[in-house]
């Protein structure tokens, strides 16, 4: 079973209809599900990434998808990520040999300046952290959509949802 954590609602969305997932009833986490695929929304940041991770305990492959911020990247653009830079404590993960560095923060970013060459988002860390108690390394995989040059936009629903779906037959 392919495991896929996002932090929001709007990230998801897509990724249900797409894969015509169906809610399931859960009193700690909004989980949807098929025959082959379970998807949780884990709320924003590291702490929630990796409770969310831990609380489905994925035995397979495990994917996170989400939205990013980007000060060198072309917005609505898909990437894989191959690093993941915590900036909290400076620890570096090298997932793979292809695809982007992700920089996790704790908190919302608004200054683009700090952070070149490098996307942003503030749940990668946790959920590697997590997956990695649960599965093997090649089977983690993060993919990252640049919504934003990292700024206080705060985007709406049907904004997510536009920036995810023409990726969806990629990833799925």
């Amino acid at each position: 079973m392919t495991c896929i954590v996002t932090a929001l609602m709007s990230e998801a969305q897509p990724i249900i209809e797409f894969l015509n997932l169906t809610k399931k009833e859960d009193k700690n986490f909004q989980i949807f599900s098929n025959h082959d695929t379970t998807l949780i929304i884990s709320g924003m940041g590291k702490i929630n990434s990796a409770i969310a991770v831990t609380y489905i305990k994925p035995n397979n492959k495990i994917i996170n998808i989400g939205i990013c911020g980007s000060s060198s990247h072309k917005i609505g653009e898909l990437y894989k990520i191959k690093k993941i830079i915590d900036k909290s404590n400076q620890k570096v993960i090298h997932i793979n040999k292809d695809g982007e560095t992700l920089t996790c923060v704790d908190t919302p970013q608004n200054n683009p300046n700090e952070f070149k060459n490098t996307l942003v988002d503030m749940e990668s860390f946790g959920f590697y952290q997590a997956a990695r108690k649960f599965v093997k390394k090649e089977d983690i995989e993060l993919y990252k959509i640049v919504s934003d040059n990292i700024s206080d936009t705060i985007l709406t629903t049907k904004e997510v949802h536009d920036l995810i779906t023409p990726h969806l037959k990629k990833l799925f």
